[in-house]
């Protein structure tokens, strides 16, 4: 590890604070509200995963006090039976301000005071019901810069609320900012837009063999052409077995062609790397077919970065449903197709519109399995028109200072900036005794003040060691 850098697990609010679960259901209702909004009405799968994660442990957990779990499930249940923009503005709107007046997490405080940062930087945020945004707040409270950092190309669409304005806001490219100005309510003076760090190392990796020698080591016939299906998260497949299953029709239409190269091309499937159901899928009675690696993982290590890269720059084309890895194709130069299908939903997430040519994009995209034997034919012929597509999507959306600039140092550069901006201090505690003077709804009081104090009663007995009972009758004995 480089000097002064060091590493551990960050704290959180302790189980018997009285703000934790308070915060999770201030948080989460915002994330659901802004899922009311009309821009997601086509979006069924979003809304529904929103729907199942903020309802379902609300009706079912046990951690939250009858009177807030109450209210929280009304504002929710009206929030996932209509789309209505000024209800989820007004949510929204209600949820920041209760945010605003929960005090920071004294815990966390020390931790970051302990550590003594320049800069906080804080990612991805956008979980549901995220508690990172107890970082930003504690940072601002104790006048320490903070950014938070978009990891990934669907982090602003497909996930819950940025939440807190911190003084950076950083993002791979113009969509991405304009998507943290209009969709988060970030200034704009604030969203600075560096690149995507994270794909630097794909821009410099190599192939660590030849493509007979990388076909031998996986199973694959030597001589053959080799296409990749690149799988996606169960949450994209929205059930495990349908990937499968659209795998196998698939192959059997490749199988089935009368093109020259398909019958006969290798056929590389890399899972997700959540992909586990695919340890136990029989492959043997298909001719040069191949699931690879054996047991799907994140490509973490030196060894299994190298493994993934090479199944893509030894490829003749990519296939897949819609996956962070269709980018990482398309900056290694490779075509990349998928098929639409209605059981995958990729148009419900707008994330996926990015790939599409009429955005600017790169991806052949086939309404079926007939259109797209079509259509890779005509790339394994070489006749890829999509160069120069590919080529302008990773500048702007990857690489939006320069193909040939790395993102890394742009971002370290950025963040130096941030280390000498300037910090307004909040002071939640006050917004909360502001928000007790002022005509706000009862439930919203409710929601912040009684659950807290009920937790604070329990923690005390827990710290004394005393029985509520018998507590009060020693008071009333004395």
């Amino acid at each position: 590890m480089p000097p002064r850098v060091t590493s551990g697990f960050a704290p959180e609010r302790r189980r018997f604070d009285g703000w934790r679960s308070i915060a999770w259901i201030v948080r989460a209702t915002g994330d659901l509200a802004r899922y009311a909004h009309p821009r997601y009405e086509p979006a069924r799968v979003l809304r529904h995963r929103m729907r199942r994660l903020v309802v379902g442990r609300l009706e079912t957990s046990a951690e939250f006090d009858p009177i807030a779990r109450r209210v929280a499930l009304r504002v929710a249940r009206r929030l996932v039976g209509t789309t209505d923009a000024e209800l989820s503005r007004r949510v929204i709107a209600m949820t920041a301000t209760l945010e605003a007046a929960i005090p920071t997490s004294r815990r966390i405080d020390r931790y970051i005071r302990k550590a003594r940062p320049d800069v906080v930087l804080v990612s991805p945020v956008v979980r549901m019901g995220s508690n990172q945004v107890e970082f930003l707040k504690s940072a601002r409270r104790l006048g320490i810069p903070a950014a938070t950092c978009v990891a990934s190309w669907d982090n602003l669409t497909s996930k819950g609320l940025l939440r807190l304005v911190p003084q950076r806001v950083f993002v791979w490219n113009e969509v991405q900012r304009r998507e943290a100005i209009e969709l988060h309510g970030m200034p704009a003076s604030r969203v600075v837009a560096t690149g995507a760090p994270r794909f630097d190392s794909w821009f410099e990796q190599r192939p660590s063999s030849s493509r007979e020698e990388f076909a031998v080591r996986i199973g694959l016939e030597p001589a053959r052409p080799i296409v990749v299906f690149l799988g996606s998260s169960p949450f994209v497949t929205r059930r495990a077995d349908r990937e499968v299953e659209f795998v196998r029709r698939w192959v059997e239409s490749l199988r089935a062609s009368d093109h020259e190269l398909l019958p006969h091309v290798g056929i590389l499937i890399r899972p997700h790397p959540t992909g586990s159901h695919w340890q136990d899928v029989d492959l043997s009675e298909y001719e040069n077919v191949v699931s690879w690696p054996p047991r799907p993982a994140r490509p973490a290590s030196d060894e299994a970065r190298t493994d993934f890269y090479d199944s893509i720059a030894h490829s003749a084309a990519v296939v897949g449903i819609n996956t962070t890895a269709m980018i990482e194709a398309a900056i290694a130069g490779k075509s990349v197709l998928t098929i639409l299908d209605q059981k995958f939903a990729q148009e419900n997430t707008l994330h996926f519109h990015y790939l599409l040519a009429e955005n600017g994009g790169f991806l052949h995209v086939a309404s079926s399995l007939t259109e797209h034997m079509s259509q890779l034919a005509t790339v394994l012929d070489g006749k890829d028109d999509q160069a120069d597509r590919r080529a302008g999507f990773v500048e702007s959306f990857i690489r939006p200072h320069g193909l040939e600039r790395p993102v890394t140092p742009i971002f370290a550069d950025e963040v130096e900036k941030l280390a000498s901006a300037r910090v307004e201090r909040a002071d939640h505690s006050r917004r909360l005794r502001l928000m007790l003077r002022l005509d706000l709804p009862l439930s919203s009081i409710a929601l912040l003040c009684y659950p807290a104090r009920r937790s604070l009663r329990r923690l005390r007995r827990r710290v004394h060691g005393q029985h509520p009972s018998r507590s009060s009758a020693r008071r009333r004995t004395a």
